[in-house]
Order: C-alpha cells, then structure tokens, then sequence
C-alpha cells in the first residue's frame, strides 16, 4: 500500500507541477519568460512542485477556513451580533453541516470523476485495494490537519479550548470514515451508490441546511457541547470510526466496484456533461422563441455593431430577463416580510428602519451577488463572440471598443432594474413605517445602490474583454480572472466591517465607479486587442 501511494504520490506532483507551470505562463508579463522546456524532467520544475505542494497545505487551511467563515462564523454572528454568544450557534451549525451531511454526500471511493484513480488503477495498473485505502488514509490526515489549525483559533475566539478543538476535528474525522465505510456497506449488499440516489441526496441536504439555519434563526439551538466534549461519547465515535476503517481495511472487492466507476466513457461523459453545465443556462432554446424574437424590422434604423447588439439582446432577451425576474421576484419575497413586519410587530418597526439606514456596506455585498454580468458575458461569448472571434477584423480595437460600448449601455440597464426594484421597496417599506421624513437623508443610501448596479455592470464586462476567460472547448482558463474574481468577492465581503457615515461611503463609491469606467475604457481599447480572443 505504501508502495502504491508513493506511486500515486508521483504522478500526482507531476500533474501539479506542470498545472502550475501552465498557471504561470498564463499570468500577464510573468507567463513570457518562462520557457517551455521547464515541462521537463528538471532541477526548476522539481522546486515548483515543492513549492506547489506547499501552497497546497497552505491552500487547504484557507479553504477550510473560509468554509467555516462564511458557511459557520458569518451566520452565528449574524444571529447572535456577540462574539461571546456564538459558541452554541457555531457548534450546533457545524454538527449539521460537517458531522452530518459531509460524511453522508461524500465518499472517496465512490467518486465517479476521480481522475487520479482512473489514472492510477485503469492506466498504470495499480491495485484498487491499496489505491484505495491509502487515499482514505491520505485524505484524512490532511484533512484533519486543514481542519483542526482554523477550529483550534477560532475556538480561541469563541470560547473552547484547544484540547476540545482537536477532540472534535478527531470525531469529524471518524464520522468521515464511518460514512465511508457505511456507504462502501450499503453497496456490497445492495449495490446502490447513495450518491446516485438525487431524491434521497437531495432531501437529506435541504433536511440539513433548515436543521443547520433555520432552527438558531428561530431561536432553537441545540446544545451539542456535552455531546461531542463528552469523554465516552468521544471514544465511542472514535471506536466506531476504527471499526468502519477495519471493515474498509479487510473489504477485498476494490476491483469490480472500481471497474464500474473508472470506465473511460463515464469520465468523459461527466467531463462533457460539467463542460456543458457551464453554458447550459445560456444556450437559446429555439422551440421557446416567440415571432415578436425574431421581428428585426424596429432596429432597421441602426448601423453596425450598434445593430448586432440590438439583435443579439432581442434575440436572448428571455436569457437576460430571467435572472433579473428572479432577484426582483426575491426582493418582492423580502419587501413583503418588510411590510409584514411594519403592520404586525410594530415594535420591530425602529429597529427595521435603523437597519435599513446603516445598510450600504451590506448592500456592496448584496448588489455582488444580483449582478448579471457575468452570465451575461457567458450569453455573448458562447451565443456570439465565440464564432466571430475567429475573424481577425472582430479584434481591431476600434470594433471592441464599439462593442464594448454598446453592450454596457444594455447591461447597466438590466442590472438597473434590480436596483430601482430595491430602491423602490425600501421606500414603500420607510412610508408604511410612518418616518418619510427620513427618506431625504437616504438619499445617500439610493445612490449607493444605483451606483453598484452600475460598477459591476462595468467590472464583469471589463474582465470579460480583457481577459476573456472562455475556451473555445467552453471552459475557464485564466488563473488571473479567477484570482481578480475571488480579490473582489473578499473586498466585498471585507466591506461588511466598514464603519463610516453614508454620505462619505456613497461619494467614495461614486468616484470609484467613474474612474473604473474610465480605466475600462482605456484599457480595453488598448489592451483588449491582445488578450480578446479565442482560445
């Protein structure tokens, strides 16, 4: 088994390295000075594999840590507005989430779109068996390791020590090996594969989530502290996960469940299939389409790319207009409860209004989230630009410029109508609450959302030009859209903490939205040439 996993190990370092060798020659300036031939067996590329690993470890930490920050922390602080108060919250969440659906949804052996074991085990020949058991030994040790370093600091915080951070890491991970074990059970005697099960999968998720948010929202928090810090419930959980990983350990038919999983089709058909997902909520669906989509003649007036433009967004406005239905729809959903809460809790009418006016750091967040520009960009890339990229003329930097334009007039619009929906809202809810005398002083707090609605028009459209992201086989490779991408959902989230009054706030993102625009229109003009193609 060692043997195996020092195999596995390998060729998994190699992968990595040469991934991350790709990764930086497609980072902007960086990625021309570095040679093709440091794809080879060489002194370099084994450094940038070590280095690559330990970004990895490193990568796992933070990734664990920003599960338990934004899926944990931020909704029992949500909850409870105290630091000191959080620790039942955050356990009772994390029971849930990690001890309960985590062990149930995932599995290492029954993962259909391994690709490091189709490579090992179907093309390298290695033994299912201790392919197998020393990724489920691999696995949970790192994963205890990504783990425990987050919870030991963030019970530091809340109010558990060390000891019992390690303790309950530990009973995650047994639970893990329990439900590996339960599953690879369920399926000797049965042959079902739970995660095929979607209904079932299904249920027990949604079950999960309402018993992980919805209970603490209604003030029902289950105490799991003497639960889990309870000596002989712990060895009882740790007993039980030595057991599950006997039953792995001694389990001899790896092969045939192997030879059903790691079959070249299935890999390639969940490959295309993932492929296709990405632009799925894009395609035009033809059958759908109404003779008022394809009447043309109302935009005979106009020229060029302005007249492209014009068809192109008659032609899938229902792929625009559905996104935006369904935030509007959802801020309908909260006005109501906005309303709901004016008329039959009047007591709660001050704090909802004062809320509201403290809200604009949230709204950063909040407008992120309701922007479509980026489906939109997925729209035109895979519906237009991906055909006519192929025409060396569609690159001129006179033509993206013009597209350009014309395409932002239209996706500021769209995401307008969000904006004004909200800005609309809030007031109705301000009047019914009886303090329309506030709404001038407000006034910051409406132009901060029309604003927004218009910076992340801008920003998706920029990105999408200058770096255009999309390949030709319709996947993401651009490791600097993802890298500008994941920069702005952390400022956004970071301006959750921003203390200052609205008027300052609102002029702050005023100016930054018009030196954006200004920036992307040079930039794109200049740059966009190069990098708006088809890759």
């Amino acid at each position: 088994m060692f043997n195996t996993f020092i195999n596995s190990f390998k060729v998994s370092f190699v992968e990595q390295a040469n991934t991350f060798i790709y990764f930086l020659k497609r980072i902007p300036l960086v990625g021309k000075k570095i040679p093709d031939n440091l794809y080879k067996k060489t002194r370099a590329k084994l450094i940038i594999g070590v280095i690559r690993e330990i970004l990895g470890v490193f990568g796992g930490i933070i990734g664990k840590t920003i599960y338990l920050g934004i899926m944990i922390i931020l909704p029992s602080y949500l909850i409870t507005k105290d630091i000191a108060k959080m620790q039942p919250i955050f356990i009772h969440i994390l029971f849930f989430l990690s001890f309960v659906l985590g062990p149930i949804i995932k599995s290492i052996i029954f993962d259909e779109n391994n690709k490091a074991a189709f490579n090992m085990i179907t093309l390298m020949k290695a033994d299912a068996r201790e392919y197998y058991l020393s990724e489920i030994v691999y696995r949970n040790i790192t994963d205890f390791i990504y783990f425990v370093i987050p919870v030991i600091i963030i019970g530091l915080v809340i109010g558990f020590s060390p000891l019992k951070a390690v303790a309950m890491v530990a009973e995650l991970i047994a639970l893990k090996l329990i439900g590996e074990g339960l599953q690879l059970f369920i399926y000797d005697k049965t042959e079902v594969m739970l995660k095929k099960k979607a209904i079932l999968i299904s249920l027990l998720v949604i079950s999960g989530l309402l018993l992980a948010y919805a209970l603490p929202f209604y003030g029902v928090i289950i105490n799991f502290n003497p639960i889990l810090f309870n000596v002989y419930v712990a060895i009882i959980i740790l007993g039980l996960g030595a057991v599950a990983f006997i039953y792995l350990w001694k389990y001899t038919k790896y092969t045939p469940i192997a030879k059903v999983l790691l079959t070249k089709d299935k890999l390639f058909n969940v490959e295309a299939i993932r492929k296709g997902a990405a632009f799925a909520n894009v395609k035009l669906d033809e059958k759908n389409m109404s003779k008022e989509d394809l009447n043309t003649k109302k935009y005979n007036e106009k020229q060029g790319y302005e007249y492209l433009n014009s068809l192109f967004f008659l032609r899938f406005r229902r792929i625009m207009v559905k996104p935006i239905e369904r935030r509007v729809a959802i801020i309908g959903i909260i006005f109501l409860i906005g309303i709901y809460v004016v008329f039959f809790m009047p007591s709660k009418k001050i704090m909802l209004v004062t809320e509201i006016k403290k809200s604009i750091p949230i709204l950063i967040f909040v407008m992120y989230i309701m922007s479509t520009g980026e489906r939109i960009c997925k729209a035109m890339f895979y519906n237009c630009d991906a055909g006519l990229l192929r025409y060396g003329y569609y690159r001129e930097g006179n033509v993206i410029l013009a597209n350009f334009t014309s395409r932002l007039k239209r996706v500021v619009i769209l995401n307008l109508i969000p904006a004004l929906t909200l800005c609309a809202a809030i007031v109705c809810i301000i009047l019914a609450s009886g303090y329309g005398y506030d709404l001038t002083g407000m006034i910051p707090l409406f132009l901060c959302i029309l604003c927004l609605a218009c910076f992340f028009s801008i920003h998706h459209l920029f990105m999408y030009y200058v770096l255009q992201p999309y390949t030709a086989e319709l996947t993401v490779k651009s490791p600097l859209f993802k890298i500008v991408n994941m920069v702005m959902y952390f400022v956004c989230y970071a301006c959750l903490q921003i203390k200052t009054p609205p008027y300052y706030f609102t002029v702050g993102i005023i100016i930054t939205t018009i030196v954006y625009m200004g920036m992307a229109l040079i930039l794109t003009y200049r740059v966009a040439p190069r990098t708006f193609k088809l890759k």
